[in-house]
């Protein structure tokens, strides 16, 4: 009994490792955690946040502006005036002071003053104001747009690294068949030797061969692992933790893009373009703020406030109090600013007309690129197809070689040669994989279409 709780207890400790260990990423699986994930897209969420709320705040400056206000003041020296001195001009001649001053001194106010008051005011006429929510309804879509463009970033990089983790492993697969090619090589010689068949000096050579074949295997080993740890900083996956991915699918790369190839051109799937459009409704906006400073402005205002004053603090038998009640308008009318306004206007105009121009321009970029992207893509495939068949030559080229050899028809010579020209041969085809696949991505990219790649790649 307590051996199979022993033995239960284990396989629970050890199931869990397994489960993890097998767990393969695939390209959809990488290009959704990395959308959740990556450190830019989260800060674009931030700026459409920003965005928000700069929008919500100039919303605010339309609505009631409504302001309290309170205060209380002790007078510690009350004010005077000086006056003429009616007082004695208004006795009777005969009880006048014929020596009283001309002027008399009479302090006003009391010792403490204290008020209360709302004010209230009501835009009814500002067209900046009214401009500026456009300006700011557009930058909340500039910053949509934003965030949509990073998400494209995020998906194409991580792919790029996705295939180019794919390619370099594959090419360390056909490294490790090389090395294990050479390895059987050597222990043949070293029996011929042992059998007195070849010379030492052989034996060495192939020995060299090998040698330097590890090196270069480890070398694509070690980029592969720099690959991995790029992947996992642009995915946001902790550095620490192994991640595994599936080897690459060579019927996936004759198919992949031939759905694709030939879609119509469309410049609106484009974010970049739909960035540029907004940017120049952006100008349009600005170019009409400056144009809207020639406009008068009108604002209705309400003020209400409670005054009371007493010499004696906090008692009201010896207190005066009233209200004072306003309500008006305030209209603004410019009329001279000494053409500064024009100039604005003017300046205004020519980023309008910049913003234009790097439209136009863009439009003709975006269709060289995609027809650009086309004849790569076109090229890297004719590229595979003829370095398929080369490393099938090469691979039978070695064996032929080694044949040869073992036959002493063919020298070691002519055996390292053709080992050289096989792994040549191997890498080169591991390269036109790599060009084809950023080649694809390219391709979707400019087409607009890459964020299908997250379901179109399970």
């Amino acid at each position: 009994m307590r051996k199979w709780i022993v033995y239960t207890a284990l396989l629970l400790m050890v199931m869990p490792v397994q489960a993890t260990a097998q767990e393969v990423y695939t390209l959809s699986d990488c290009l959704e955690y990395a959308l959740q994930h990556n450190s830019d897209i989260q800060k674009s969420a931030y700026e459409q946040q920003k965005a928000k709320l700069a929008r919500q705040e100039v919303l605010g400056a339309l609505l009631p502006q409504i302001n309290g206000s309170a205060g209380i003041n002790d007078n510690l020296k009350k004010a005077k005036f000086v006056m003429p001195n009616f007082m004695n001009n208004m006795l009777p001649e005969k009880m006048r002071d014929p020596n009283a001053s001309q002027y008399m001194t009479v302090e006003m106010g009391t010792k403490y003053t204290a008020n209360a008051g709302v004010a209230l005011s009501q835009q009814i006429l500002n067209m900046p104001l009214f401009n500026a929510l456009d300006i700011a309804k557009v930058s909340q879509e500039m910053a949509a747009l934003g965030a949509e463009a990073t998400e494209e970033e995020v998906v194409a990089k991580t792919a790029t690294l996705f295939y180019g983790i794919q390619v370099t492993d594959y090419a360390v697969q056909q490294m490790g068949r090389s090395v294990n090619l050479v390895e059987k090589m050597l222990k043949m010689m070293e029996v011929n030797y042992a059998n007195g068949l070849v010379k030492r000096i052989d034996v060495d050579r192939v020995r060299v061969n090998l040698t330097n074949l590890k090196t270069q295997k480890a070398a694509i080993e070690s980029g592969l692992e720099v690959q991995k740890n790029l992947l996992k900083l642009q995915m946001g996956w902790n550095i620490d933790q192994p991640i595994s991915l599936p080897p690459m699918d060579f019927s996936l790369v004759d198919s992949q893009s031939q759905a694709d190839t030939f879609r119509p051109f469309n410049l609106m799937q484009q974010v970049a373009y739909r960035q540029l459009l907004a940017r120049e409704k952006m100008a349009q906006l600005q170019n009409r703020a400056k144009k809207y400073e020639y406009l008068p402005t009108l604002t209705l205002i309400f003020n209400l406030q409670y005054n009371r004053m007493s010499d004696q603090l906090f008692k009201s038998s010896n207190s005066y109090s009233y209200p004072t009640a306003m309500v008006g308008l305030n209209l603004k009318i410019p009329i001279f600013s000494g053409l500064s306004r024009s100039a604005k206007v003017k300046e205004s105009h020519i980023d309008l007309l910049k913003a234009q121009e790097d439209l136009r321009m863009l439009g003709q970029s975006l269709q060289m690129a995609r027809q650009n992207a086309l004849l790569k893509l076109q090229d890297t495939k004719s590229t595979i197809a003829l370095q398929k068949d080369n490393q099938a030559l090469a691979e039978e080229v070695f064996h032929l070689a080694q044949k040869n050899f073992d036959s002493g028809v063919a020298s070691l010579s002519d055996v390292l040669n053709a080992t050289q020209s096989l792994i040549q041969a191997q890498l080169s085809y591991a390269s036109a994989l790599g060009d084809y696949m950023q080649a694809y991505i390219d391709l979707k990219k400019v087409n607009g279409e890459v964020m299908e790649m997250i379901t179109n790649n399970h």
